[in-house]
């Protein structure tokens, strides 16, 4: 069944839907009919199983009720930090890294980055970039919505509070290194992790140094070098079978 986030707290058994956005969507594209069975995540990322019971010409009523299917949240917050790339690799990563667990996805401009934003254009491709996020959320049944940001600083970064700091840099692959990764996702009490991404061209030094003397740890994936946007759904798949495959097989 379809799934949608609306920005309420579903408290009873009823749902009035009166979105415009949503009730056109809903009513006037997909022709929803009464008794057609929806999902809802509400702003408590609570699922419900709703049942369309009456079509009015502004709003829709739903029947709700909690569903107890099981959490489909990482069980660690992942945030992903790209260097600007190309419109069409930028969306992809949003859309891919959302279906892949994300809750934060950042991006940044740094000294090799092929593309710059200048000021008067980033609320309006962050924009777009949210409404991909939330598409791909609602598609693969998210409880969350990413957060989608940008940085005009890489320097921006090295603050941020999350419990493993990691900066994919390609010199690892290139000497052969193949454990860090694997070191690093064994440490105990990790709640949140950031994993840190440069352009095409990669880091500069000065900008890989400031990252390491701000606590990130250095990191190789795998043998191979990845391009941009393979990079960072190569990690969170990583993390995925760490914190949900391999911790259900024991």
């Amino acid at each position: 069944m379809e799934q949608y986030f609306v920005d309420q707290r579903i408290e009873n058994s009823q749902l009035i839907l009166d979105d415009k956005e949503q009730y056109r969507h809903i009513i006037t594209v997909l022709r929803h009919k009464v008794g057609d069975e929806l999902y809802f995540v509400d702003n408590t990322r609570k699922l419900f199983q709703a049942k369309l019971v009456d079509i009015q010409p502004e709003k829709a009523i739903f029947e709700v009720v909690e569903s107890k299917l099981s959490m489909t949240e990482l069980p660690v917050d992942v945030t992903i930090a790209c260097s600007l790339s190309k419109k069409d690799k930028i969306e992809w990563i949003t859309q891919k890294a959302t279906e892949l667990g994300a809750v934060k996805i950042v991006f940044f401009r740094s000294r090799y980055s092929i593309m710059n934003w200048k000021n008067n254009v980033v609320d309006k491709k962050v924009s777009r970039l949210q409404e991909i996020a939330k598409n791909a959320a609602q598609q693969s049944k998210r409880r969350v919505i990413p957060e989608v940001s940008y940085l005009s600083d890489l320097d921006q970064l090295n603050n941020v509070s999350n419990d493993l700091k990691l900066v994919a840099y390609e010199e690892s692959a290139k000497e052969g290194e193949t454990s860090i990764l694997a070191q690093q996702l064994q440490k105990v009490g990790v709640n949140s992790i950031i994993g840190v991404f440069g352009p095409e061209g990669g880091f500069s030094n000065e900008e890989f140094q400031s990252l390491v003397d701000h606590g990130y740890q250095s990191i190789g994936l795998g043998p191979r070098i990845l391009r941009a946007e393979t990079a960072p759904l190569y990690l969170l798949s990583v993390i995925s079978y760490n914190y949900e495959l391999r911790m259900n097989e024991e």
